[in-house]
């Protein structure tokens, strides 16, 4: 994303973002009509001034962190609710316990957008250059 500096402090820039071309197809208005800001750390220590226009990105350790915790816990719901309805239902053939592993997936789905609604993940932009 490429954004125009607006404060800094120490390790930290407050940058505004103009539309990007995720933003061509997005129909909040919000966004359109006001400027958005964020906060981005200089990890590199590039020179930056009041006015310059950088480029800032999500570092790929967050991405994969992340993706880890939206995908793992449906994954580890459905193996549970596959194991504990063959165990709870021994005579259970394969359909009703991939039914107990689909309601398990959905159950720690649920669970966890619950959990990332009250408290959203953080993440943490870095500035990776200087376009002008």
């Amino acid at each position: 994303m490429i954004g125009r500096v607006h404060a800094i402090s120490e390790t930290t820039v407050t940058v505004s973002l103009g539309t990007g071309s995720a933003c061509f197809g997005c129909m909040h208005q919000e966004c359109k009509t006001r400027a958005r800001f964020f906060t981005a750390k200089n990890p590199f220590r590039f020179p930056v001034a009041i006015g310059h226009v950088v480029q800032i990105e999500t570092p790929k350790g967050m991405l994969v962190g992340q993706a880890l915790a939206a995908l793992l816990p449906p994954l580890l719901g459905f193996m549970g609710g596959f194991i504990l309805t063959g165990l709870l239902v021994p005579a259970s053939g394969d359909p009703a316990r991939a039914a107990g592993g689909v309601l398990g997936l959905f159950m720690a789905a649920y669970c966890t957008y619950r959990i990332r609604k009250k408290y959203p993940a953080e993440t943490t932009l870095q500035v990776v250059g200087i376009v002008s």
